[in-house]
């Protein structure tokens, strides 16, 4: 990305306006938590993923969901993929989410999709459908902000998901939310 610059003035309240050209750019949406910090004569402001900053927990709740639920287990925050486990998707890690999928988990509202019931997987990244039979989404939740999301799904055409991989996808994006209140 190229850098950008402009001048802003600082109100009476310390506020500083972020323009919505650079805003829609970095995808900053209201209420995004904002990193800032210092460095010399810099103040820099950087997006802040809680779910990233998890870093190994959120890896450690994928490979266990994997294992114990035999799916593919997907963590994301807001923006972008974190961590797969349970599937050959090492190249997902760090794409943007598609506009549906970013949309349903800012619902947030949990989703479990079966095209053998007609419904419609939700894409993962931008063109790519996934090739799921079965999808589950969890969105991560805590204090009323929606941070991210866990996806279990699978290619398997006979199988559904049992109430027990739902509530163990629930579980996991629970723990996450939990890790990211801290």
């Amino acid at each position: 990305m190229q850098d950008t610059g402009i001048v802003r003035r600082i109100d009476d309240l310390g506020r500083v306006v972020i323009p919505k050209e650079i805003r829609r750019t970095l995808k900053i949406r209201e209420g995004d938590p904002l990193e800032i910090y210092t460095n010399k004569e810099e103040l820099i402001l950087k997006k802040y993923s809680p779910v990233a900053s998890i870093g190994g927990g959120a890896k450690a709740v994928a490979d266990e969901l994997a294992v114990v639920t035999e799916k593919t287990c997907v963590i994301t925050d807001c923006d972008a993929v974190i961590c797969v486990s349970g599937g050959k998707m090492k190249d997902y890690i760090g794409k943007n989410l598609s506009e549906k999928f970013t949309e349903a988990v800012r619902g947030k509202k949990s989703l479990l999709v079966s095209r053998a019931d007609g419904g419609t997987v939700i894409p993962l990244v931008h063109g790519d459908d996934l090739s799921a039979e079965n999808q589950i989404i969890v969105p991560v939740t805590a204090d009323g902000d929606c941070y991210g999301a866990v996806m279990l799904f699978d290619k398997d055409k006979t199988a559904r998901f049992s109430s027990h991989e739902v509530k163990l996808a629930m579980l996991g994006a629970g723990i996450l939310a939990a890790g990211c209140k801290e």
